[in-house]
Order: structure tokens, then sequence, then C-alpha cells
């Protein structure tokens, strides 16, 4: 049991990690649809799946492994864009909001890690887990980004 708990939070932590940046292409796919939403009024969440939906049509994104790379090279840019919005975000607010932000962000945290940690004990840590909590990472991650913009948003109407 514990070594299925320490290959898990492993994947996890490769899949959260996104230690390296989104490619610049990438950025734009998603920036540009996330823009375009905003302009029409229309939730940016359509934008999910931009990326890694394509990828996964492709032949290579067939695999466990390839599934997973797919789904995480969007993660990358929505992760990019979640930091770039919360560094924006608490730039703008002072004292009790900026606490507030702050405590909110490490509770998201800890439930985008617990939710994302159920495949794996459905799956009792078999290969299908491994692109379910890839999505759901990319999921989250991509929905608190929104939810940091539009937080921004109030704090800075324009």
């Amino acid at each position: 049991m514990r070594r299925t708990v320490a290959v898990v939070l492993t994947t996890l932590l490769a899949i959260v990690g996104l230690s390296a940046v989104a490619s610049a292409d990438d950025s734009e796919i998603i920036a540009a649809c996330v823009q375009g939403e905003r302009e029409a009024n229309r939730s940016a969440l359509t934008c999910v799946g931009r990326i890694s939906d394509p990828c996964l049509d492709k032949p290579e994104g067939q695999s466990t492994v390839g599934m997973v790379e797919c789904i995480r090279r969007e993660t990358k840019v929505w992760d990019d864009m979640l930091n770039a919005e919360y560094r924006r975000l608490l730039e703008l607010l002072k004292g009790k909001a900026a606490d507030t932000v702050r405590s909110a962000q490490r509770n998201w945290i800890a439930l985008r890690d617990s939710d994302c940690q159920v495949p794996y004990e459905i799956f009792e840590g078999g290969t299908m887990a491994q692109p379910i909590a890839a999505d759901c990472i990319r999921s989250h991650t991509a929905d608190r980004a929104i939810q940091l913009r539009a937080w921004r948003d109030m704090a800075q109407p324009q």
C-alpha cells in the first residue's frame, strides 16, 4: 500500500511539477481562445482541450504515456496562466483580502491533489488512472486560472 501511495504521489508531482515553461505556440493558442471567449462574454472553460484534444487524436497520443503527455502539455499552459494571474491578483490586494486569497489558494491546491488522487484509488494504481488523473489536474488548473482572472477583474474594474 505504501508503495502504491509513493508511486501515485510521484506521478502526481511529476504532472503537477510542470517545471518547464509551456511552449509559446501552445500559450498563444490558449491565450487567444481565452481572450476571444471573454470578449464574447462566454466561459473560457470552452478553451480547455484546445491543445490536448488534437494531440490525443494523433497516433502518438493513443498510448497511456502519450495521453498523459498530451494532457500535461496543455496543463503547463494553464499552470503558467494560473501562476501569472495569482501574482497579478496579489499585487492588487492588501491586508485581509490578500491573506484570504493566499489561504484559498493553499486550500485549492489540497483539494486539487485530493480530487486527482481518486482515480488512483479507484483503479488501484492501474494505468488508466494516469490519464484520468492528468485530465483532472488539467481541468482543475484551467478552472482555477479562470477563477483567479475573474477575481483580478473584480479587484481592478475597468
